[in-house]
């Protein structure tokens, strides 16, 4: 397996690369940005939209869009945020309007927000499109991959006009990122335990699902095309998975993976294949994702060891 702790000669000029043509992006956009009042972007999901100039009065849906504003330090122009957002300490402090699902629209409206920035697949669809309709611009946040995480970071500091002062942040995730692109062998079929009744899992465009693979493990899941589906447990078994994983509070082992130790034929009980992730670190698209990478990382390695 190859050393995790340094770059490849391949990875250096990739990194390299990426990392000029990065800067001249940004700087592109922040020569633009000074040239004109106001400020058109594009989102995650491709969407165009234009404010007066960078955004000064954010609402964020979801603790993870709260963060990952914090991280780019345009936290204080946050003006309402939702249910959970307790990362970091600072974001305690700011005013909620409601949670992912439910949402206080008066409320959100009364904070007079530049622009409203809504979790892509997660917010209710029925009350983004009514704060829509009091012509509150909407941004939509999106991550599917890891590489997605700066991306986000990157169209966030566009949109706040921190695009300078965030690029070494930007930068840092992807060497980061790149460190991870060499799979170790043999590649782990692993079932990921979102939910246990009903029984549910994470599918395709997860980042966690990137993350597994990055660490040499399979997520059996990972054709289905839902975000997070419900499956059976035969289907889960027949996979023969070499781990069960999940997430838990500060990466605490419990009892939520105890059910799977009766089925003895399972290779992970074979291996005592059980990882256990930090969940706010690794369920929350942000930043200290990466870092619950390596540690997943480093787990699936030691089940390896064993397999």
């Amino acid at each position: 397996m190859k050393p995790m702790n340094r770059l490849s000669a391949p990875h250096v000029g990739l990194f390299c690369f990426r990392r000029v043509c990065l800067l001249c992006v940004i700087i592109s956009v922040w020569l633009i940005s000074q040239t004109a009042h106001a400020l058109t972007i594009r989102d995650d999901t491709g969407r165009t939209l234009t404010l007066n100039g960078p955004a000064q009065r954010i609402v964020s849906l979801a603790p993870s869009i709260t963060e990952n504003l914090f991280a780019i330090g345009v936290g204080a122009r946050i003006v309402g945020t939702s249910a959970s957002s307790d990362f970091p300490h600072a974001a305690q402090s700011i005013p909620l309007i409601g949670d992912y699902q439910s949402l206080d629209l008066e409320r959100i409206a009364a904070l007079k927000p530049d622009v409203i920035v809504a979790w892509q697949g997660g917010n209710s669809t029925a009350q983004i499109a009514a704060l829509e309709r009091l012509n509150i611009p909407v941004y939509f946040h999106r991550v599917d991959t890891l590489p997605d995480i700066p991306l986000a970071l990157m169209r966030l500091a566009q949109l706040t006009g921190t695009e300078l002062a965030t690029a070494p942040i930007i930068l840092k995730a992807y060497q980061q990122i790149d460190l991870l692109k060499d799979a170790p062998q043999p590649i782990l079929p692993t079932f990921y335990q979102v939910w246990s009744s009903p029984l549910m899992t994470l599918g395709r465009n997860s980042w966690v699902t990137d993350a597994l693979a990055r660490c040499g493990a399979r997520n059996i899941f990972a054709d289905l095309p839902l975000a997070a589906p419900t499956v059976n447990i035969e289907d889960v078994l027949k996979a023969q998975p070499a781990i069960f994983a999940t997430a838990t509070p500060n990466g605490i082992a419990n009892n939520s993976l105890d059910a799977w130790k009766k089925w003895t034929d399972a290779p992970a009980n074979r291996i005592q294949g059980f990882i256990f992730i930090d969940d706010n670190a690794m369920n929350r698209a942000t930043l200290r994702t990466l870092s619950a990478t390596r540690t997943l990382c480093a787990k699936i390695a030691d089940i390896r060891s064993r397999f």
